[in-house]
């Protein structure tokens, strides 16, 4: 009978040291949430200063982890932040020139991506949400990638912004006719539902890119109510909107229905924070939150704010790109804190690839780095390649940007029709793909962000050494860019 019981050990052990095995490497692999704003200011949040907005959930985010006081994505326009988000790369590099209006744009299939890397370990990985990062609408045309061909193992996707119980998602290769329920509800629960029915014996990443705060911006009676008050009314008065350059199409009485809709967010945020507690994942999840830029200003429903920066959404100052960024890791990432450290779009997929332990070899540049040894240890970050915004048709008068420590310095693609505050345009009869490629650099400003954050000081003619240094690496690398990227025919700037 011994004998027996010894060969069924002898037959059972190696199964279960294979299962201990797999909890093990599920429990030192942190499980990843990463949620992405759409069109969300610097300014919209509570715990980043709002006077008005409730956002209690995301504060008591902030609270148990660290508030990036320099978070950037990296374009001040949508599908370049997230092309940054997906591939670690300037969105130049990749082709992404603008938000995806010309149905040639889309992230190539030969571009290493977010969830192929961390799918690639091991981790099961998942999508839902606004994806924007295709020129064709249609996500299973099969002419462009997809999320689940750039790696995600399960998606819903819509392929640009939705309001309430929309129309035009496609889930895993299969076209939706409609979905019942507001935005972020919607994405929440579709990532509730895949980490309910994940295995438990591996990591898993959830990616979730919500609609909100951006048109059409919507909430539920319940989340706008409470705003339509007159002590609110006045007190959202004081909210900063960016400096003159900033053209608002706020129309009257519509503020509380964005400040609900950012409230709405929050709330649905709070779910998905309070799904983990319940599901015991907490203590080994790390949780990301930011915005793909900042506040967009010019429909009549825009009321985000870019805080005390200057510009918003489209602009090359501050207000464009910098953005909340919140990160919880509990027993890694010390609860309540705050980092000056600048943190880009681009880093989000090196820093996850080194805490999934991906074998993460690109073939290509990557302009982001791994931030979290700042973050975790409060070592200062080395970035090889410089943080370089750029938008051919940004507004504000400028359209490139590039900050190198405490610096930043601003530049015009010349020649142009004529430099306004207004989109930038080429000249008459310039093809767009010209403009993007031949233009050269001028007219450039320099700001120190430490000394002046909000950019009132231009240091380009009382530091001209300085000012000269940043030119010179600012042209080399604008050049570097700009000849990696692809050629699209997008004529005279014709849209899908």
């Amino acid at each position: 009978m011994l004998d027996g019981i010894f060969e069924t050990m002898r037959l059972f052990l190696p199964t279960l040291a294979l299962m201990l095995l797999a909890n093990s490497v599920a429990a030192d692999r942190p499980n990843i949430v990463f949620m992405l704003a759409d069109d969300m200011g610097y300014g919209d949040l509570a715990c980043y200063g709002n006077p008005v907005i409730q956002s209690p959930n995301l504060d008591q985010l902030a609270e148990e982890g660290v508030r990036l006081l320099n978070c950037y994505a990296a374009s001040p326009n949508c599908s370049p932040a997230r092309t940054a988000i997906m591939t670690g790369r300037s969105p130049y590099r990749v082709g992404m020139y603008d938000w995806a209006r010309y149905k040639p744009m889309h992230i190539p299939s030969e571009e290493l991506t977010l969830p192929e890397v961390i799918g690639g370990s091991g981790y099961q990985t998942m999508f839902a949400g606004k994806w924007h990062c295709s020129g064709d609408s249609n996500l299973i045309s099969g002419t462009q990638p997809n999320p689940g061909d750039h790696g995600f193992d399960h998606w819903l996707a819509h392929p640009k912004n939705f309001g309430q119980n929309p129309s035009g998602f496609f889930r895993n290769g299969e076209a939706l006719e409609k979905l019942e329920g507001w935005m972020s509800e919607i994405v929440v629960d579709e990532a509730m539902d895949f980490i309910e029915a994940r295995d438990p014996e591996k990591p898993f990443m959830s990616v979730l890119w919500f609609s909100e705060p951006h048109t059409p911006v919507e909430a539920a009676r319940e989340f706008i109510e409470p705003y339509k008050t007159e002590e609110l009314a006045e007190l959202a008065k004081t909210i900063k909107k960016g400096g003159p350059e900033v053209k608002w199409g706020s129309k009257e009485g519509q503020g509380p229905t964005y400040y609900g809709c950012v409230s709405m967010l929050d709330h649905h945020v709070g779910r998905l924070m309070e799904f983990l507690d319940e599901q015991g994942l907490r203590d080994n999840t790390i949780v990301i939150f930011t915005s793909d830029n900042g506040p967009e200003h010019r429909p009549g429903s825009s009321f985000g704010s870019p805080g005390d920066l200057r510009g918003a959404k489209g602009h090359m100052h501050e207000g464009g790109y910098k953005v909340p960024g919140i990160i919880r890791w509990p027993g890694k990432i010390e609860a309540g804190s705050t980092s000056r450290e600048p943190v880009n779009g681009t880093d989000f997929l090196p820093s996850l690839a080194a805490t999934a332990g991906a074998d993460y070899q690109p073939d290509k540049v990557v302009d982001g780095v791994n931030v979290f040894p700042a973050l975790v240890d409060g070592k200062p970050l080395e970035r090889p390649v410089p943080m370089m915004w750029w938008l051919y048709h940004a507004r504000g008068a400028k359209e490139v940007t590039m900050r190198v420590g405490d610096y930043k310095i601003l530049a015009n693609m010349l020649p142009q029709k004529e430099i306004t505050v207004n989109d930038a345009a080429p000249p008459q009869g310039m093809p767009i793909m010209e403009f993007i490629k031949e233009a050269e650099l001028g007219n450039f400003t320099m700001y120190n962000l430490k000394d002046d954050p909000n950019e009132t000081r231009d240091l380009s003619k009382s530091q001209p050494e300085k000012l000269e240094e940043l030119k010179k690496q600012m042209i080399q690398l604008h050049d570097e860019i700009r000849a990696e990227g692809p050629v699209y025919d997008l004529g005279a700037g014709k849209k899908r």
